[in-house]
């Protein structure tokens, strides 16, 4: 009797099934995608799946990666090369909305989309993917400590809560282009958003 091949089909290429699993949980969430649709749209069988890349959360945690490195905004490069907090806030916002209405991609963001219809079953799933949105507040909280530094935001600015809201407007966009929303419409929320700066940022305007 021949015995089953439980290795990685041949020909396989890692790259691109991550690409495809990315595509499917971005699309249907990580409840809702199946390991029965994980290997028809990988095009390889269960076994397989598991020798490539574990069980289905640690196949998701690896294309959560993979969509930060290959589809998600770049925080860290924008922020580097913006001049002035302001500025980095702004350009994430515009750089954000136009990842998230990709003609040809799931609308949204899949740090958003890909557990929000989560539950208990799924906690460490959710928990993971919290701890990424948290870097990106992070990581904009220390732009505005630089800004502070470099005086282009006020010593005591609420840098915490301008950080929230700017992340909230964000987080928003994911809902918004979810129903579709063209993103002419969205570059106007982000320029009427950018008009509350001068007010989160007072002290700096009653210097």
């Amino acid at each position: 009797m021949n015995q089953i091949k439980r290795g990685r089909p041949k020909g396989f290429d890692q790259q691109d099934a991550l690409e495809k699993a990315m595509l499917l949980f971005w699309q249907n969430g990580y409840v809702a995608t199946s390991i029965s649709d994980l290997t028809q749209a990988l095009g390889i069988t269960a076994p397989s799946l598991y020798c490539a890349f574990g069980d289905k959360a640690s196949l998701f945690n690896q294309c959560i990666e993979y969509y930060l490195t290959n589809e998600a905004c770049p925080i860290l490069s924008i922020v580097k090369q913006a001049k002035t907090a302001k500025v980095a806030i702004e350009l994430l916002m515009y750089e954000s909305a136009k990842k998230l209405i990709q003609p040809g991609k799931p609308a949204g963001c899949m740090l958003i989309t890909a557990t929000m219809n989560g539950s208990k079953q799924i906690e460490d799933v959710q928990l993971s993917v919290q701890e990424k949105r948290k870097s990106y507040q992070e990581i904009l909280l220390q732009r505005m400590k630089k800004g502070i530094e470099d005086g282009d935001v006020a010593p005591d600015a609420p840098i915490n809560a301008i950080v929230d809201f700017y992340i909230t407007v964000i987080d928003g966009f994911t809902i918004q282009a979810c129903d579709g929303i063209e993103l002419e419409r969205l570059n106007q929320v982000i320029f009427n958003a950018m008009q509350a700066w001068p007010i989160l940022n007072t002290n700096l305007q009653q210097q």
